[in-house]
């Protein structure tokens, strides 16, 4: 699986940004103030790495958190080199270069 297989998954949120390390399938939140909370991280850096959360302060019931583990499991058993799109945060990039720029390194 592909992160952009996981990103057009219609039933889950997902967030392709949620750390600097983590993707994470998001539910709507029971609390007060909304939101979305994730129910399952995924590393980017190690394969075979995922991490189910609890799912009960979510609105999923259990089959949904049970399809939205299989995803995660899916994509955590994909090579590195093959989901697809990397990750890539250009705002450290620009900021290597302007950072060289200051120091007269550019």
């Amino acid at each position: 699986m592909t992160y952009e297989e996981l990103k057009n998954q219609n039933d889950f949120n997902v967030n392709l940004n949620y750390s600097f390390n983590e993707v994470a399938i998001l539910a709507p939140s029971l609390d007060a103030f909304g939101g979305d909370d994730p129910v399952v991280t995924i590393s980017k850096s190690e394969p075979f790495n995922y991490h189910p959360r609890d799912y009960r302060d979510t609105m999923l019931d259990l089959e949904d958190w049970r399809e939205a583990v299989k995803l995660a499991q899916e994509l955590a058993l994909t090579p590195l080199n093959e989901r697809g799109k990397v990750i890539n945060h250009d705002w450290i990039k620009k900021a290597q270069r302007t950072l060289q720029g200051i120091l007269g390194r550019g």
